[in-house]
């Protein structure tokens, strides 16, 4: 009984969360290299990506180890791979924002001296 609550929570929480990590895969890291203004700048681009993309992250790796280490039959393949699609997906997103937050522009432009 509890896996079937178990599992229908989990399933919930990574459904809630799928429009919550679209977003933040879509939303650009830097809005002015996106629009095609080179050596800029974005003071606020890889932090609201990180907003949106460290839970999502966080939310799909743990559906991946859940689907993967309880569930049974072929269900368990489908839901674990496509939850660790979207955890890489996610990682790598957040690795170029943060990436992007470390570049010396940024740093010279946003944090100061």
């Amino acid at each position: 009984m509890w896996r079937i609550v178990a599992t229908s929570a989990v399933s919930l929480i990574v459904v809630i969360f799928l429009p919550v990590a679209l977003l933040g895969l879509l939303l650009p890291i830097n809005d002015y290299e996106a629009e095609g203004l080179s050596g800029l700048a974005d003071c606020d681009g890889p932090i609201s990506t990180m907003i949106l993309i460290g839970p999502s992250l966080v939310v799909y790796a743990a559906g991946a180890v859940y689907y993967a280490l309880v569930l049974k039959g072929p269900r368990r393949v489908v839901l674990a791979v496509l939850c660790a699609l979207m955890m890489v997906a996610a990682g790598a997103k957040t690795w170029a924002a943060y990436r992007e937050k470390s570049r010396p522009e940024y740093r010279s432009h946003c944090e100061g001296p």
